[in-house]
């Protein structure tokens, strides 16, 4: 995704390198690691999948989907718990490890 960022409208932080983010947003490593976290334009945090509708929003291709999954009755809670399945296991699906 932040390949698709062309505008720059992302402010995307790779938290392994730069552990001061996430003390200046209150975000512990651990809650970092176990799913997404975004800081919208009105400074509030949000997780998971409304994380992604955040990053969706701000990217072309992906920016047509954010109202869908809104506005489709019952799409945001399924894609949620399937999102916390993911983020579960993510890391043994990827290969790759906590510090």
């Amino acid at each position: 995704m932040k390949k698709l960022d062309k505008g720059h409208k992302i402010n995307w932080v790779d938290f392994s390198k730069d552990k001061n983010e996430l003390t200046e947003a209150g975000i512990t490593y651990q809650q970092a690691m176990n799913q997404l976290h975004v800081i919208d334009e009105n400074q509030q945090i949000c997780t998971g999948v409304i994380g992604f509708l955040q990053v969706w929003k701000q990217l072309p291709y992906y920016r047509r989907l954010a109202p869908m999954v809104e506005n489709i009755p019952l799409l945001l809670p399924i894609m949620e718990f399937f999102y916390r399945i993911f983020a579960r296991y993510r890391l043994q699906l990827t290969g790759k490890k906590t510090d």
